[in-house]
């Protein structure tokens, strides 16, 4: 019985990954990624690495930010300290994943990387307005 119970909230949680205004952010960076690194395979093996790296470093803290997103808020409480808890954890995620990537991957196009990435953080910002239009369209 308790694996019943530890199966519907893992069902439950999976159902509350879309309703996360993370999610659309997280799809949306996922998916520029895997285009510019394939777009980036078509000219240069490193650039496309590069462009992965790039993904890398924004798609972790990104999930970190979705997953605690998703927990719950506690009674009475407005839900504020799952917020810091989450960009605070990001900006040290970040950081870190941006310090290995220049140590321990060589060779490394600074082009390739900076440019994947800077795509990626627009879509962070793309993603919630293309949401917030499509609700406010007229049917």
């Amino acid at each position: 019985m308790a694996g019943t119970s530890e199966g519907n909230r893992a069902i439950e949680t999976l159902g509350k990954i879309k309703e996360s205004p993370v999610y659309g952010m997280v799809i949306a960076q996922f998916i520029a990624t895997f285009l510019a690194s394939a777009s980036f395979l078509a000219f240069d093996r490193v650039a496309a690495l590069s462009a992965l790296m790039a993904g890398l470093v924004c798609l972790i803290p990104g999930g970190f930010v979705l997953a605690m997103s998703l927990r719950p808020i506690e009674p009475g409480g407005t839900g504020i300290s799952n917020v810091i808890r989450g960009e605070a954890g990001k900006f040290a995620l970040s950081i870190m994943l941006f310090a290995m990537v220049f140590v321990l991957i060589k060779p490394l196009d600074p082009v390739a990387f900076f440019a994947t990435f800077i795509v990626l953080q627009l879509c962070a910002g793309i993603a919630p307005w293309m949401k917030a239009r499509r609700r406010l369209k007229p049917h």
